[in-house]
């Protein structure tokens, strides 16, 4: 705000400025000046003319906008103690710097905006605390699954031994289909050596077609599954001598492998 130099009749209060924008970045809007004003004298009848110079970037140049004097009419009034400043008390001064002590009434809302729920009200947010509980539990879980396994090295095992046999069968069809009849019934026999040794608690390379007669039998197990455990077992023998199978012969042990060993799984021995 320029220093108005032709209004010497006027008590001049220091001017305020406010920036008003009109976009959300703040690269437009508009800056209002205020400045209070009071004639000193009742025998004023104008107000001088007001001058505000600034700098157009467009033409590169300054410029200089002027208000013509306007009329006033001015009473007397009785006196009035001027307002006193709370300033710097170690300051000696005999005059103290004039205050804003009249404040303009505001014309201008200004850019105003919505209010947002507050973060806890929304449901995202109340949501996403129960995440660190969440994961606590899951920690918990999988600490306890882990103590679980490691106490019971019988549990773990059979853990194992499933993961195998799946891995295992996915295999079995991969040699049936390629004609492999070596590779498929060495693989055919080990797995059969994995399911039993995992439920007679035996180690794998223990287990033969002897735990039909020594184990199954006098443990009164389902003749029909020894039956067809037995007839695996002579298959992957009679493979030594007579390794020739066509892939159909090979593919159809699967379905009597998968149903033998999930028998096997099931038994209480």
């Amino acid at each position: 705000m320029p220093e108005q130099t032709t209004w010497k009749d006027f008590r001049a209060y220091p001017p305020t400025s406010k920036v008003e924008t009109s976009d959300p970045l703040g690269l437009e809007g508009m800056k209002v000046f205020e400045q209070v004003i009071v004639p000193e004298r009742a025998d004023i009848t104008e107000l001088p003319e007001f001058a505000f110079g600034y700098f157009d970037p467009e033409a590169k140049a300054y410029r200089v906008l002027k208000h013509p004097a306007m009329g006033l009419v001015v009473r007397p009034a009785g006196a009035v103690a001027l307002p006193t400043i709370a300033g710097n008390q170690n300051r000696e001064t005999d005059q103290p710097p004039p205050v804003q002590d009249i404040v303009g009434i505001k014309q201008r809302l200004g850019t105003t905006a919505r209010l947002s729920a507050p973060l806890m009200v929304r449901p995202w947010f109340l949501a996403l605390q129960g995440v660190p509980a969440l994961a606590w539990l899951a920690v918990v879980g999988w600490r306890k699954r882990a103590d679980q396994l490691a106490r019971n090295p019988r549990l773990r095992r059979q853990r194992q031994v499933a993961q195998t046999i799946q891995k295992g069968l996915a295999e079995l069809r991969t040699h049936a289909a390629a004609n492999k009849s070596d590779e498929f019934f060495a693989l055919l026999f080990r797995l059969l050596q994995e399911q039993l040794g995992e439920r007679l608690d035996l180690p794998a390379s223990a287990i033969t077609e002897a735990v039909i007669e020594e184990r199954l039998r006098p443990a009164r197990v389902d003749e029909k599954l020894v039956g067809d455990l037995d007839g695996l077992f002579q298959a992957c023998n009679q493979a030594r001598y007579a390794p020739v199978r066509s892939s159909m012969e090979l593919t159809a042990l699967i379905p009597r492998l998968e149903s033998a060993l999930r028998e096997v799984g099931g038994l209480k021995l």
